[in-house]
């Protein structure tokens, strides 16, 4: 995974080919493929995929996907009640909830595109909140996660896999193999804009 703002198609390809020098490996030898599907930037996953696809077309392996605000909570320890939320632009954020169970997250409900009220007032009693949307929300007084834990990590997507955890699905039907937005992109919505 790479993580960060970067030129995503300029960035990903030399990344990967550096970690796979580095390791003395070459991508044949992978065992699986692990994906951040979303949501997140329109752009970043498209791109991902892309790439993901590419590598399979060569070297048919398995895949497992996760939700990007999954693989975020699941990267966080020591909380009772937290809740992701990521900026999903024009004032929205994408948001999932959950509640500690052992040494895991159980989601509260599915991931959802809202706004920073509606964020704000369904925020469970107690919760700390994380991601990048945490900068929506900077006047609101809220708990907040240290900043290093605001975004999906490659460590928490292998953790996932080795645990074999229900939030990482295999995927396997060509629809999996897409990106979760859980919006429209900006253009789709000008164009149902347009059309009325």
């Amino acid at each position: 995974m790479v993580q960060g703002y970067m030129k995503h198609a300029e960035n990903l390809i030399p990344v990967i080919d550096r970690l796979l020098k580095k390791e003395k490996m070459e991508i044949g030898n992978i065992d699986a493929f692990l994906i951040s599907r979303g949501p997140g930037s329109f752009t970043g996953l498209r791109i991902g995929f892309a790439t993901l696809k590419g590598f399979l077309a060569i070297h048919p392996k398995p895949c497992y996907g996760a939700s990007s605000l999954d693989v975020i909570a699941a990267g966080i320890k020591g909380y009772q009640n937290l809740a992701v939320c990521l900026d999903a632009r024009r004032g929205k954020l994408y948001t999932r909830s959950y509640c500690s169970h052992g040494k895991r997250w159980l989601p509260s409900g599915p991931p959802r595109v809202v706004s920073i009220d509606e964020m704000i007032s369904g925020l469970p009693a107690g919760s700390w909140i994380t991601g990048d949307g945490v900068t929506k929300l900077a006047a609101k007084d809220l708990a907040v996660v240290p900043e290093k834990n605001w975004s999906p990590r490659a460590a928490t997507l292998i953790r996932l896999f080795e645990m074999q955890d229900p939030l990482l699905k295999k995927l396997t039907r060509p629809k999996e193999f897409l990106p979760v937005y859980l919006r429209s992109s900006e253009a789709e919505e000008k164009l149902k804009g347009d059309r009325h």
